[in-house]
């Protein structure tokens, strides 16, 4: 029975995340993985409870991450196999560092009565995302609380907490739901001890829940009301190419490629005359810098328009160690200068750069398809016109603090831009799209993010998605928007959030272990 609670949990839980669609599903999924940590018995009980958790999170990465097999087999040109192993070494670390850990705390720290402390479940396991966001590189792809990120109201909370806040309330909710239906199952009676607490919990919790809503409609409003109010306003336009992975790299296709965009950026400008036009992630399929045709082909295009550009691109620098690579969105002027250039900072373990080579030697194919790169340095703000354009590229707009660290250094719009073309018609554009959705509201910006096959769209400060884009479609999007210089407080201050999640953990382990200590001594 614990084994199979934990595969339910495993599976409620992956079906809560996009393209799954079933948000609801968060609010419970954990109750059987708590149910199962608490019908161990016997000899290993620590043992065993690691295992449950494992059990579950690997069930639950699995879900989420399959489209792992799609990107490495149908694009890196790796075989099948080697793909498959791939996703379940990476969900079997994963469920080996977090989800396992996370029972095994659980179990080590319960208090024999029920579930222990109401707080220490959801504060171990925001400790443990926070691991995750940057143990090995860093790793926090669809992070519980991301699975809400349609509930605006709710989830306005993040311009506090980052999605942590989020993950913390789902988690609480799970163990208060836990408790009551251990109590239920264990007495059935109001006449005990414990019910006067466990009522405590529950409207506690609850009015909690219902002061976050509250807040969030409160802000809503007032970020409504401000972006109605006189000021400067951006038209931008966003250009989905549409360029197939397996021609994008090939030289023949290059003029093509360049064409594509060139046409859809003229539709998108007598649309409705933008100043900021935005292409996806190396939307130039060769390095900027040494193809003076095209390169001017684009300078041409911007001049002739009196409007900016900013494109992605791989470029390349001269060093006293060699040639190094980057990953580059570059902002053409409307005069067809290159005004600025932005190297990403944060590079895909295995897609641009290759960790431990003699151990994954066999997935060098994957890296050899679009090459080894060198991470840039950061925040670089790209400028014009009053505008402070915070860039995040592909992989980087998973990372709340990345965003943070830009709109902190006077960023007062991001732009992300991306090829999610890797993923095929996958889940992973959707999760790509939900985490987004933070970096909004986390830092009370629009976010603008252009995708060569989709989803392309543009989030307004509150989280809601004004427009977007389908998937392996050519579309542009035009939009206006608000460049805004207030700051959020977790803007401002980071993770304060996980740092009294740390205190908490700590007084409440410190608490238990004085309570063992003193029943052994009596």
């Amino acid at each position: 029975m614990p084994l199979f609670l934990s595969i339910v949990s495993g599976v409620l839980a992956g079906l809560s995340f996009p393209r799954y669609g079933l948000p609801l599903l968060a609010w419970v999924a954990y109750v059987p993985l708590l149910c199962s940590i608490a019908k161990v018995t016997g000899r290993y009980t620590l043992l065993k409870s690691y295992a449950y958790g494992f059990v579950s999170g690997l069930v639950t990465n699995v879900i989420l991450l399959y489209w792992i097999v799609v990107a490495m087999h149908r694009y890196g040109n790796i075989g099948v196999f080697a793909s498959i192993a791939a996703l379940l070494m990476l969900s079997t670390l994963l469920s080996m560092l977090y989800t396992g850990t996370f029972t095994l705390l659980v179990r080590l720290f319960r208090d024999s009565r029920l579930s222990g402390e109401i707080l220490f479940v959801p504060v171990t396991w925001v400790l443990l995302e926070y691991a995750r966001t940057y143990l090995f590189s860093g790793f926090p792809w669809e992070l519980l609380g991301y699975s809400q990120y349609r509930d605006l109201p709710l989830i306005q909370i993040s311009r506090f907490t980052a999605v942590y806040g989020l993950s913390f309330l789902i988690m609480l909710f799970n163990t208060l739901l836990y408790e009551v239906i251990a109590w239920w199952y264990e007495v059935r009676s109001i006449r005990t001890a414990r019910y006067p607490f466990l009522f405590a919990k529950t409207v506690a919790v609850l009015s909690l829940m219902t002061g976050i809503i509250v807040y969030g409609d409160v802000t809503m409003n007032r970020t409504n009301a401000a972006l109605k109010a006189p000021g400067r306003d951006l038209r931008v336009a966003l250009i989905q190419g549409d360029v197939d992975q397996s021609q994008k790299w090939d030289p023949a296709f290059q003029e093509t490629t360049m064409k594509d965009y060139l046409s859809l950026s003229l539709r998108a400008y007598e649309h409705s005359r933008p100043e900021l036009i935005v292409w996806p992630e190396t939307a130039t399929p060769f390095f900027f810098q040494s193809e003076p045709r095209y390169t001017d082909m684009i300078s041409s295009f911007a001049r002739a328009h009196d409007t900016h550009l900013l494109i992605g691109s791989p470029t390349y620098r001269y060093t006293d160690t060699g040639v190094k690579y980057f990953n580059s969105a570059l902002l053409i002027s409307s005069d067809g200068r290159v005004q600025g250039v932005y190297d990403k900072r944060h590079l895909v373990p295995f897609g641009e750069y290759l960790p431990l080579k003699r151990i994954f030697s066999f997935m060098k194919k994957l890296t050899d398809s679009i090459g080894a790169f060198t991470p840039g340095s950061g925040p670089v703000m790209l400028r014009f016109d009053g505008i402070r354009i915070g860039t995040l590229i592909c992989y980087e707009i998973i990372f709340p603090q990345l965003s943070a660290d830009d709109a902190r250094s006077g960023a007062n719009l991001l732009v992300t831009i991306t090829d999610d073309a890797w993923f095929g018609d996958t889940s992973a554009p959707y999760q790509h799209l939900s985490m987004a959705v933070f970096r909004a509201v986390e830092n009370d910006r629009f976010v603008v993010r252009a995708a060569n096959t989709g989803i392309s769209a543009v989030i307004a400060p509150t989280g809601r998605i004004l427009s977007a884009t389908g998937l392996f479609v050519p579309a542009f999007i035009d939009a206006t928007v608000r460049p805004i210089d207030t700051k959020t407080f977790y803007t401002l201050h980071g993770d304060v959030f996980v740092l009294l999640c740390m205190a908490v953990f700590c007084v409440l382990v410190l608490s238990m272990a004085y309570k063992r200590i003193s029943r052994r001594s009596l």
